[in-house]
């Protein structure tokens, strides 16, 4: 249950060409506060929930907001440029960066938390397990991100720049807590830190904006990266047995030219999703009406507009 593409486009969900040729930049932010559905929702709150309170609650309201707000932009940015044809909404992109702030966390803080000294076999094999959810979790994710409706551009971009926003701002322990008392190098680590995680988090979303504008806010600059989002499935079986499909098929129409003698279709003039035409003669196993015919045309779209 949840509003239309319609409704959420005049909400302000993500549209490329409405960013970039109507200047509607503000779609780069509202995105994150958007929702597809009642579903969609209570899901990403309750992973909001699960991550963002344990962020803030160790690290404080500022930080938490930080890695949220910016990887969620950073992601809206990315899926702008490589799904330029999708709207999007949703807060994955925001969370999804405080899953990369917790990754940045333990890389940071990895001598605090499987210290021997500081703690016992038990709670040490406490942190591995919690990061093997972890990872278990972002390789779930970015599986799931590679069926059709799940913006996996947004996943993992929001990710990566989590990971940056999180060398930017997460607190490393003080080596006087282990006993050593070299607070020079330790002051250098973290500058050393916090100046590449913010210098690459702002030069990656500098350069992909300058990216995004300079383009027409249609056109894929890169196609064969779509299949980092979306991938037909199973990949072993033919092209019209697939239990989904990640192409533009679905969205392809025709014209047909009726024999007034016979009364039957003979030729379809395919209109393909890239903008081409296909005419292709109709053959005679083919259903004969139109209900029939449009039932059949995204195969025929795969057949002879993907070539």
């Amino acid at each position: 249950v949840g509003p239309s593409a319609e409704t959420l486009l005049t909400l302000g969900a993500k549209d490329s060409y409405l960013i970039v040729m109507q200047q509607e930049i503000w779609r780069l932010v509202s995105p994150m506060v958007l929702h597809a559905g009642l579903i969609h929702f209570f899901l990403n709150m309750f992973a909001l929930w699960f991550v963002g309170k344990a962020i803030e609650q160790v690290h404080g309201f500022f930080p938490a907001m930080v890695q949220f707000v910016v990887p969620a932009i950073g992601g809206t940015i990315l899926s702008a440029i490589f799904l330029p044809e999708y709207i999007t909404v949703g807060a994955s992109g925001g969370i999804f960066g405080l899953i990369g702030a917790c990754t940045a966390d333990i890389a940071m803080n990895w001598n605090l938390l499987f210290n021997e000294f500081v703690n016992e076999r038990g709670a040490r094999l406490s942190h591995a397990r919690v990061l093997l959810v972890l990872l278990l979790d972002i390789v779930l994710n970015c599986l799931i991100g590679l069926t059709p409706f799940v913006d996996n551009f947004t996943h993992l971009g929001g990710m990566i720049y989590g990971f940056l926003c999180g060398l930017s701002t997460i607190q490393l322990v003080s080596p006087r807590f282990f006993g050593d008392d070299r607070r020079c190098f330790h002051n250098c680590k973290l500058f050393f830190f916090r100046s590449f995680g913010l210098l690459v988090c702002m030069s990656g979303i500098i350069a992909s904006s300058i990216f995004l504008f300079s383009g027409d806010g249609d056109t894929n600059p890169c196609p064969s990266c779509t299949y980092m989002s979306c991938i037909s499935f199973p990949p072993w079986t033919g092209d019209n047995e697939k239990w989904w499909y990640c192409d533009d098929c679905a969205r392809a129409s025709a014209e047909g030219t009726l024999d007034t003698t016979t009364g039957k279709f003979t030729k379809l003039n395919i209109s393909c999703p890239s903008g081409s035409n296909q005419i292709v003669g109709v053959d005679e196993s083919w259903p004969q009406n139109e209900i029939g015919l449009e039932e059949i045309l995204p195969s025929l779209c795969r057949e002879h507009c993907l070539l």
